[in-house]
């Protein structure tokens, strides 16, 4: 029996009048040139491709076969396009690079062989060495290789213990690996710290002798009456200024505090510690706070290794005062009335530590000088003399403990910063212009004389100040330029190796 064979249409031209031409990739397939969608063959009827174009094209019913005509040719280029984009873009840029390469030639005057005899062997090396290779392979199999060979020279030297273990693979390899514990030879006194630094300046010729000032923290093995840093230091070069970190002797002197209030500052402490340190009593904390429409909603712990700690965690201490008390009234009623009870206390130390904190930020940063240091601890000591001479009318016992607490600072500052407070700072080094000369040395008056007629001197005295007029003319002035040296490129502090030290450490630990 006969089996009745499907009847396929072909395309004919006509059909470009409803807007269609056969799928490219199957003729017997009629594509729509305005909506780029492809029907069956059982669609390929002039009426089937008519209705399509009234319904769904209606605004192009009445367009004449030119039209279509355009279309067809704009989608036969965009057909041959998409097929060879990659490969077009790719010839783009190898002939943008190529006329690059040769405009570089004929700029450069060379004959065009040079192309064939340099640039492109050139290139073809680049590739083979550097781009075939994985840089980030490279460079970890290098440090591991140095890591390896630091470990190997300290075990040659130092006795260390050992522990190993071995085991199998999935592949059936066998992995061995150990771990060794020893001790370190390296220390921190102040003889090692000295010889690492003589022993890099002779590496790198340079003399010793030119370190004008120093400045280290307090710690013993830098200034060490005998044996510190700062004493080897002297021995080799006798004229040096060392100087005790100003920040760190102002630290110190925020730590002095009487015992009334040390024990204030202890249960405020003790109190953030009991709400930080669990994390439900922290939820619950913040929710409180939303409750009460405070102005934070979370405390801020207490650390002695921060200059700015105290302050700011007293600060917002502060701020959530009640909202503390209630809190502990249900969590802790012994802590909670310990903190009612000292509330003038960590008020009062809130505000000292305030005030000592403006002062921390003065003296920190990068270009702070002896000069700004000094004027930054006269204000302190002058303000707390002002302070002083208006509670010597004050009888009442509580407020007697805030005024001895500040007699007891003034006197550490005092103590601590005698040095500072001596340094003689002549007026005619940060006033230049409006010095006398005739109160000024023998020795610089002619010198000074010239400087003050200097109208470009001037100029950079009001726009910059007076260390950048210093630094700008001190091949000009030398005179001048030896008696402010010292005041101009001394530190003051550590402030750039605490910075550095934080930096390695957010490196290494995140």
């Amino acid at each position: 029996m006969a089996q009745n064979k499907k009847k396929c249409h072909q395309y004919s031209v006509e059909y470009l009048d409803f807007g269609f031409i056969p799928s490219p990739t199957n003729a017997q397939l009629p594509l729509c040139l305005l909506c780029e969608q492809v029907f069956s063959n059982e669609a390929m009827k002039p009426s089937r491709l008519k209705e399509h174009l009234t319904k769904i094209h209606p605004d192009k019913v009445n367009k004449e076969r030119s039209f279509f005509q355009t279309l067809k040719e704009q989608h036969g280029r965009r057909t041959i396009n998409s097929l060879f984009a990659r490969k077009s873009c790719q010839t783009d840029s190898g002939l943008v690079a190529s006329y690059n390469i040769s405009l570089l030639i004929a700029k450069c005057g060379q004959p065009y062989k040079i192309g064939e005899k340099l640039v492109i062997p050139a290139i073809k090396e680049v590739i083979s060495t550097v781009l075939e290779r994985d840089p980030t392979q490279v460079r970890i199999n290098e440090m591991g290789a140095d890591t390896e060979e630091q470990l190997c020279a300290i075990l040659r030297d130092s006795p260390f213990t050992l522990q190993l273990d071995e085991t199998t693979t999935s592949d059936n390899n066998a992995l061995l690996m150990a771990y060794v514990r020893f001790k370190a030879s390296s220390n921190t006194k102040g003889q090692t710290i000295f010889d690492g630094l003589n022993s890099y300046l002779q590496e790198k010729s340079i003399p010793i002798t030119n370190i004008l000032a120093c400045a280290t923290d307090g710690a013993p093995s830098m200034v060490g009456r005998y044996r510190g840093f700062t004493a080897l230091l002297k021995e080799q070069v006798p004229n040096i200024l060392t100087v005790h970190c100003v920040l760190h002797r102002h630290n110190l002197v925020a730590k002095c505090k009487s015992p009334a209030l040390h024990e204030s500052l202890t249960v405020a402490v003790k109190a953030v510690n009991k709400i930080k340190a669990h994390a439900l009593n922290d939820r619950l904390f913040r929710q409180l706070c939303q409750e009460n429409y405070a102005i934070f909603e979370r405390l801020l712990l207490h650390t002695d290794v921060r200059w700015l700690s105290k302050g700011n965690c007293l600060a917002r201490f502060c701020a959530l005062f009640e909202s503390i008390v209630e809190f502990l009234e249900s969590s802790d009623a012994v802590l909670g009335e310990q903190v009612s009870s000292s509330r003038c206390n960590i008020m009062y130390l809130a505000d000292f530590f305030d005030k000592m904190n403006e002062d921390t930020l003065k003296l920190q940063g990068n270009g702070v000088t002896l000069v700004q240091c000094k004027a930054v601890i006269h204000s302190l000591i002058s303000r707390h003399n002002l302070l002083l001479q208006v509670s010597e009318e004050v009888t009442d016992d509580r407020l007697q403990i805030y005024v001895e607490h500040l007699k007891m600072v003034k006197a550490d500052l005092e103590i601590r910063f005698r040095d500072l407070l001596d340094l003689d700072v002549p007026v005619w080094v940060v006033q230049p212009f409006q010095a006398d000369v005739v109160d000024c040395e023998l020795a610089i008056q002619e010198h000074l004389v010239d400087i003050q007629c200097n109208i470009e001197a001037q100029a950079t005295f009001r726009t910059s100040g007076w260390s950048s007029m210093w630094a700008k003319y001190a091949s000009r002035y030398p005179a001048l330029w030896e008696k402010t040296k010292l005041l101009l490129l001394a530190f003051p502090t550590t402030y750039l190796v605490e910075q550095g030290f934080s930096q390695v450490l957010l490196v290494h630990y995140g």
